[in-house]
């Protein structure tokens, strides 16, 4: 019989603690086999992620994007950002599926190859504008938002092996399945490993939490404030 080999991109997206929901429809759950055995081949690149400064948005405006963000439940009223690092935690997963026909209208099918990525694109570290750089201010705050920034570089050093040791167990755990087309089964596929790494990324985001909460402390700020005389 020929086989077919095929290629699935789908990216998924993982912004601090949000996660996205996965389903797996028994409408491609019949097992199936194939003559040989394969050695899935599982690579994940890590993507530390660019530092990009910005000093152009106003106090308010970080007010704003904090509380879009999430992270104002972590101040009370009183409190107003002079400085805000976002990110986002990005894992993106590509599969080699092989797919043998059985008949006109199904498939067995494999997967032989996982090509993933996990980090982040950019780490957004934003400095109120009434603060030049230079300034004592400026220094302080953007000495603190660096502290956010090493937080999110150490969950990757950590999570970053983690994922690659369970995406390998997954993927070459995974059983042939049959399918009416190559695509139902590489979406049927991938729905399954994604739903095998998820508990590591609720991890990975609560983690971050963690860590995030205790930088972002009154008496931390207090200590920061005393610093310097201009603010």
């Amino acid at each position: 019989m020929n086989k077919v080999n095929l290629y699935r991109w789908r990216p998924g997206l993982f912004v601090l603690a949000v996660m996205i929901g996965l389903s797996v429809g028994p409408a491609h759950a019949a097992p199936c086999t194939f003559s040989d055995a394969v050695t899935v081949q599982v690579s994940v690149k890590r993507l530390d992620g660019r530092i990009v400064h910005n000093n152009a948005r106003t106090r308010d405006n970080l007010r704003r994007m904090q509380r879009q963000s999430g992270r104002a439940k972590a101040f009370g009223t009183a409190w107003t950002p002079v400085g805000l690092t976002l990110t986002e935690v990005k894992y993106r997963m590509k599969l080699k599926i092989e797919a043998q026909p059985l008949s006109n209208s199904a498939y067995c099918a494999r997967v032989t190859a996982v090509d993933a990525e996990l980090g982040y694109d950019d780490l957004r570290v934003y400095i109120a504008r009434k603060f030049r750089p230079g300034s004592c201010a400026y220094d302080s705050i953007n000495a603190h938002e660096l502290t956010h920034v090493a937080v999110f570089r150490d969950a990757l050093d950590r999570f970053y092996p983690r994922l690659q040791h369970r995406l390998q167990r997954a993927a070459q755990s995974l059983d042939p399945v049959r399918s009416s087309s190559p695509d139902l089964a590489a979406d049927y596929l991938r729905q399954r490993l994604s739903a095998a790494v998820q508990p590591l990324f609720l991890e990975m985001n609560r983690d971050l939490d963690r860590a995030n909460a205790r930088l972002d402390t009154p008496e931390r700020y207090a200590q920061e404030q005393a610093l310097c005389p201009e603010w």
